[in-house]
């Protein structure tokens, strides 16, 4: 796959590095982020396709996820994918916020095309189609260049 994904405030080359180089890459910076809460794997769907996934060590309470509103995404699960506030880094497409303190989430929808934007902005290829799942255990990206 000749693309440049976006992935935890960095655009990597997937001509120019290994997919496990980039996972390990992604991986360090996660441990810094999270404490080592988050695991990260790239899934190579087709030639065309990837999934970027983000595997929680760590469950949200079961309360979170009886109200989760499938259109939604948590403001933290947009934070991981991004790197938004890892070592300072700001996507230059801002999905928004509100006060320190109030846990929120956002549509999907907004997420997504905030995620693109950015990417393109960073120097990433141009996706097609993008779509996160979020799950009480993961998170997955699926991108389509």
């Amino acid at each position: 796959m000749k693309k440049k994904i976006f992935v935890m405030a960095q655009v990597y080359d997937l001509t120019k590095q290994e997919i496990s180089e980039i996972e390990n890459e992604v991986q360090k910076d996660l441990d810094k982020y999270s404490n080592g809460g988050i695991g990260f794997k790239i899934n190579i769907t087709s030639e065309k396709t990837l999934e970027l996934i983000f595997t929680r060590k760590y469950r949200y309470g079961e309360i979170d996820w009886l109200n989760y509103n499938p259109e939604t995404i948590y403001c933290t699960d947009a934070k991981i994918i991004t790197g938004h506030g890892f070592d300072g880094f700001r996507v230059p497409v801002y999905w928004g916020g509100v006060p320190y303190g109030y846990p929120f989430f956002m549509p999907k929808d907004e997420f997504i095309s905030c995620y693109k934007k950015s990417a393109i902005k960073l120097g990433g290829s141009r996706s097609k189609f993008a779509e996160v799942n979020t799950m009480p255990d993961k998170i997955i990206l699926a991108l389509a260049y």
